[in-house]
């Protein structure tokens, strides 16, 4: 694998973290609901899914997908019921609001293995992952040439770009959450962090 190789990896990965989709949307609604703790583990849980698929095709077990089929039909069912919980402890805030001094809840590790965990569902499930690195990278690269060093850069290029996109809609987020909540309208955003998390659990059990 090449260094121009890696260089159209790279430029495959951005446009794929770019694209808007569930999985940002409900990034930012993390970040939104629970702060940036929640948004970056959220992210990694999505980076780690991403990760599985690569593994999955540079090591030929495309294969598996297909009995991983049956299994991704739990994941989906699991991952939605999660956010579905959180779209509800969102939407209490929402009719409850807590005045705008109250303490920001505090960042557990439970609370964030319980995100990861559903970020990881969101590529295990979705049609566009799993077709652009079982279908897409197959057809530009010959992934059978890929030895450790080139797999370990790639992983770095994924990182690097989690770094980058991370930055971006978790950083925007965190700000608009901050204002939000100096500005008073912090219930407004519980309700709109509560129809957005919805939303992605429904299109995750039915695409």
């Amino acid at each position: 694998m090449t260094l121009s190789s890696l260089a159209l990896f790279a430029g495959a990965i951005f446009v794929l973290f770019m694209t808007p989709g569930p999985g940002n949307a409900a990034m930012i609604a993390r970040t939104l609901d629970r702060g940036p703790a929640h948004g970056v583990a959220y992210g990694l849980g999505i980076l780690t899914g991403d990760i599985f698929w690569l593994t999955l095709a540079i090591t030929g077990l495309t294969a598996a997908s297909a009995a991983f089929s049956g299994f991704s039909v739990l994941i989906k069912v699991a991952g939605s019921a999660v956010l579905i919980w959180f779209a509800w402890n969102a939407f209490q805030g929402f009719l409850e609001p807590k005045p705008a001094g109250a303490p920001v809840p505090a960042v557990t590790g439970r609370g964030l293995a319980a995100t990861y965990a559903v970020g990881i569902t969101m590529p295990l499930s979705n049609p566009k992952a799993i077709v652009f690195y079982l279908s897409f990278l197959p057809a530009f690269f010959d992934l059978s040439q890929v030895r450790l060093a080139h797999y370990m850069a790639m992983i770095a290029i994924m990182l690097a770009m989690f770094v980058l996109f991370a930055f971006a809609y978790v950083g925007l987020a965190h700000r608009a959450r901050d204002w939000l909540m100096t500005k008073g309208f912090r219930r407004w955003a519980d309700l709109a962090t509560a129809i957005v998390m919805l939303a992605v659990a429904l299109v995750l059990l039915l695409r």
